[in-house]
């Protein structure tokens, strides 16, 4: 009886095995792992076609095989009986996955990697067990690392068709992109790589270029295609990985509009496109509405959060010192008061685009702040700051005597403009808000740096009323202002405690401006500060000829920051970060952490201070083998500027970290803590 239901129950499973060759899904979190035979049963010196199926839920998505511009691809490792050997995955045609600036090549919903196998001849054993090791990254608002084995048992004897599973098998074999016979032709055109297409199929129209080789072009980046008589020409913005020497990528996919795909082979010989009929953009180069209005939101975000920002407290403090002097009086005045200052934030914000745009024109590559890397630019805020100070001090009012000279015209432009100092106070808010990045910043910024101008535009629109709306809300909002004390005394001591602010702000800049500018810029400047003190002393006295000399000496004054130039590099005492410097560290078996930072940037300087400068992290990189490299943005550096453009970041800080063989590196967030930088060492 037991023996009978034994073989009852062998014969059961035996049933099972030869109809259905899937292996049991594995669950690894957010995925849904399995393998699928065309062959129940196998014949020594056969071939088969195994799928990886990646069930994935929602909107996750994982990496081609090349991710693009972010992730990593798919890899299985195989742990394969004697006399199976396995092939490479055979990769389905990708689609663009943009988060915010960044374009990432990906593959989403039921996806299916072919493997081929081979059974050897000599292969006697009844079973061969199949077991592939999947590790891969899915992504959705955040990235997740997973990792599943998966197994499969096949029979060894005469070859026997899987019924059910041949017809997914054939069609996931359909669906992967054809080497048809086209011919391609890579190579470096001055700051352009090129791409030539040949002898494509026919009705090829709109194609999309996907290179199989990472990272040849900066995927987010336009790619320009031209039509020509007998193919197309594609052109890219080279990727960080370039170099003089680079020949040997090895094909690309080419997808069309209708989403069928195929594969062209590059070779060494160059291939003629014949006569230029169009040019126009393709591929990496649309940015998506999806991603346009990531930016846009991000932007608004990281404008209101700039305002708790240290760099714009003390800006800020003065924009609310003015609200509460007015608070209780005409609210037409209080909301033309914000509507002024919210004037001078969108006006300031969008000329700096509109620099920015026109030196991307140029070929200049540049980013958030850059305007601090002109040291005459430094010197002269920190003139205006320190000038500022004295005057909440009470040293010398505007408006007053000061302002009749050259018969009143000051005084009387004043007098038709009463909200002129709300307007200058945005502009100067934007200015010195520039070294700080806020959180949702960086990622926004990049976006727009990478765009056409008129998206350049909005997203830096979108940062300015971000920036101003916190006081526009408040001028219209009568629960606010009547929580706001009302005048008196206390504001004249409220006013000359935020020239304390200023004069912080002011040495700060002054410190940034004798690493830019050596020893001869931090002299013009102390001699800008007297000869303004002493320009403001002249004017004072009663003497017409103290008064046009006190002029004189206040023109002079704003002269000298004008003239402050950068020192030489021989000057600068530099630290050794380059390309090349991170790659012979890694090969030494090091770890590499770079810290892109400048000596404008608060928030570089705060991770400074709290992290990077301490003990415990001095004793971690001991303990890590880690060389700590530093890439200083000071002064501008094109090569930092295109390095941080590899990363989609518009300014500073970035940190990375290389572990041996990791040529991308991991990106640490913006703002540093010591259990962060731990974890990404160790």
């Amino acid at each position: 009886m037991i023996r009978a239901l034994l073989l009852t129950i062998l014969l059961w499973l035996s049933a099972g095995l030869a109809q259905a060759r899937e292996s049991l899904p594995v669950d690894t979190g957010v995925t849904e792992l399995s393998l699928v035979s065309d062959f129940d049963t196998v014949a020594p010196g056969q071939s088969l076609t195994v799928l990886l199926r990646m069930q994935l839920e929602g909107d996750w998505y994982t990496y081609w095989r090349n991710p693009g511009d972010s992730g990593e691809p798919v890899r299985i490792d195989w742990e394969l009986p004697e006399g199976i050997s396995a092939g490479p995955i055979q990769w389905p045609a990708p689609k663009h996955k943009w988060t915010g600036p960044i374009a990432s090549y990906a593959l989403a919903g039921d996806v299916f990697l072919p493997v081929s196998f081979t059974v050897a001849e000599d292969v006697t054993a009844p079973t061969i067990r199949l077991v592939g090791k999947a590790y891969y990254l899915v992504c959705d608002t955040l990235c997740v690392p997973e990792d599943g084995e998966v197994s499969l048992v096949l029979g060894v004897g005469a070859a026997e068709e899987n019924p059910r599973d041949a017809a997914r098998v054939a069609a996931a074999l359909d669906a992967i992109p054809k080497t048809v016979g086209a011919r391609g032709h890579m190579s470096r055109d001055g700051d352009r790589v090129v791409f030539d297409l040949a002898d494509l199929p026919s009705g090829s129209d709109t194609p999309t270029l996907y290179p199989h080789d990472n990272p040849l072009i900066s995927h987010s980046q336009p790619v320009n295609m031209i039509t020509g008589t007998e193919g197309f020409r594609f052109s890219a913005e080279p990727g960080w990985g370039w170099d003089e020497d680079q020949t040997d990528a090895t094909a690309v996919t080419v997808v069309q509009s209708d989403g069928s795909a195929f594969v062209v082979p590059l070779e060494d010989a160059p291939v003629d496109i014949g006569d230029i009929v169009s040019g126009a953009a393709s591929g990496g180069g649309t940015a998506s509405p999806l991603g346009l209005w990531a930016a846009i939101f991000g932007a608004f975000l990281g404008g209101l959060v700039l305002n708790l920002m240290p760099c714009v407290f003390p800006i800020i403090s003065l924009k609310a010192l003015s609200l509460a002097k007015t608070a209780h009086g005409d609210r037409g005045a209080v909301r033309r008061a914000g509507w002024a200052y919210t004037l001078g934030v969108l006006v300031s914000v969008l000329a700096l685009a509109a620099v920015i745009i026109g030196l991307k024109a140029a070929g200049t590559t540049i980013g958030w702040g850059f305007q601090l890397q002109s040291p005459w630019l430094v010197a002269t805020l920190a003139l205006l700051l320190f000038a500022i100070g004295l005057n909440l001090l009470g040293v010398y009012e505007i408006g007053g005597r000061l302002q009749n000279i050259g018969s009143g015209t000051a005084a009387r432009a004043s007098a038709r403009n009463p909200f002129l100092g709300s307007f200058l106070t945005g502009v100067l808010a934007v200015v010195v808000a520039t070294p700080c990045t806020a959180p949702f910043m960086a990622g926004a910024i990049g976006y727009a740096l990478a765009s056409p101008a008129i998206l350049t535009l909005l997203v830096f629109f979108a940062l300015g009323l971000g920036f101003a709306l916190p006081f526009l809300l408040v001028a219209y909002v009568p629960g606010l202002l009547s929580r706001l004390p009302k005048p008196g005394a206390w504001m004249e001591t409220f006013r000359q405690f935020l020239a304390f602010p200023m004069f912080a702000a002011a040495i700060w800049l002054v410190w940034v401006l004798t690493l830019q500018a050596g020893e001869t810029g931090l002299l013009k400047l102390l001699g800008a500060g007297l000869l303004f003190c002493f320009g403001i002393w002249l004017m004072r006295r009663t003497g017409t000829f103290a008064k046009w000399a006190g002029v004189a000496a206040l023109l002079f004054a704003l002269w000298l920051p004008l003239s402050v130039k950068p020192q030489s590099a021989s000057e600068i005492s530099t630290q050794s970060w380059s390309p090349e410097r991170v790659t012979a560290l890694q090969a030494e078996g090091k770890t590499v952490f770079v810290d892109f930072t400048a000596a404008w940037c608060v928030t570089c300087k705060v991770n400074e201070l709290g992290v990077l400068k301490s003990a415990r992290t001095a004793e971690l990189f001991a303990q890590t083998n880690t060389e700590f490299l530093i890439a200083d943005w000071t002064n501008r550096d094109e090569l930092i500027a295109k390095e941080l453009a590899r990363y989609d970041r518009a300014g500073v800080p970035l940190y990375l970290v290389f572990k041996p063989g990791d040529a991308r590196g991991q990106v640490l967030p913006q703002v540093l803590s010591y259990d962060i930088l731990k974890d990404a060492l160790e």
